[in-house]
């Protein structure tokens, strides 16, 4: 299965985008194909982007699920993001207590600074 990430962004950056990966990327994990992502002509790369896409999968999958997918013309920049997105997707796997923790940061209220 070859995913061609021009065909539905021109980035590889937003949640929105990533979530359109996940749902191609499930497809191929659940049919056990072997599966290449292309991310010719993109140039711009976020965290949110894999997040969303290969790291909510890995925690899904597991890491070596998502390991054997290929992955061809990403930049040194989208290089870096996705490895620290996969790596976040880690320490948040074998650590949840952080898990815990971000989920209070989230969910309290921002505190009043005009006081």
């Amino acid at each position: 299965m070859l995913i061609r990430i021009c065909s539905f962004s021109k980035e590889g950056a937003s949640k929105t985008k990533g979530l359109v990966l996940k749902e191609k990327l499930e497809k191929g994990i659940i049919q056990h194909e072997s599966i290449t992502v292309d991310f010719t002509g993109v140039d711009c790369y976020a965290s949110p982007f894999f997040n969303n896409s290969f790291a909510a999968l890995a925690l899904k999958y597991g890491f070596e699920v998502i390991e054997k997918i290929k992955l061809e013309n990403l930049s040194f920049v989208g290089q870096e993001t996705y490895q620290t997105s996969m790596d976040n997707a880690k320490m948040l796997l074998s650590r949840p207590d952080f898990v815990n923790q971000m989920n209070l940061i989230i969910q309290e209220p921002p505190k009043d600074t005009e006081g």
